[in-house]
């Protein structure tokens, strides 16, 4: 398992993390991923303050940030930036409200000349939420 500490040195993303922490991960093939959302998320409320949701751009953003997890921890990916160069095929099903925990499971499918090719989803309580697939290149 891999805290939230790790998950920020890897992503470099902060104060943006969108992964609270990663319970599975086979370095370079897939790994899973949770972010609990709570009322307090900015992103919660600002999206709507009498229903707050969590917007699909980063339920597609959470997704990719467990996906670069997933890629960075191969020792020769470890130095280098991955940058979203695609999305692919994506259907956002179902809004995620606070007080859900999205899940994120993300398998990597091909890592060659400095791109990585993957897909992914999210779920909440086993409820497909999200799938897209990705494009990242490395530099």
């Amino acid at each position: 398992m891999i805290n939230l500490q790790n998950v920020k040195d890897i992503l470099n993303r902060y104060p943006l993390p969108l992964v609270d922490e990663i319970l599975e991960l086979k370095e370079g093939i897939m790994a899973v991923g949770v972010k609990q959302i709570n009322k307090e998320d900015t992103f919660a409320v600002g999206q709507n303050p009498k229903n707050p949701i969590m917007p699909g751009v980063l339920i597609i953003e959470a997704i990719a940030q467990v996906t670069a997890v997933a890629i960075h921890c191969r020792d020769k990916h470890q130095d280098k930036f991955a940058f979203l160069a695609g999305i692919n095929h994506t259907k956002i099903k179902k809004p995620v409200f606070p007080g859900d925990e999205l899940c994120m499971e993300v398998f990597v499918d091909k890592v060659k000349r400095g791109f990585a090719k993957a897909r992914g989803r999210a779920t909440v309580s086993g409820e497909l939420i999200c799938e897209a697939e990705f494009l990242f290149s490395f530099q």
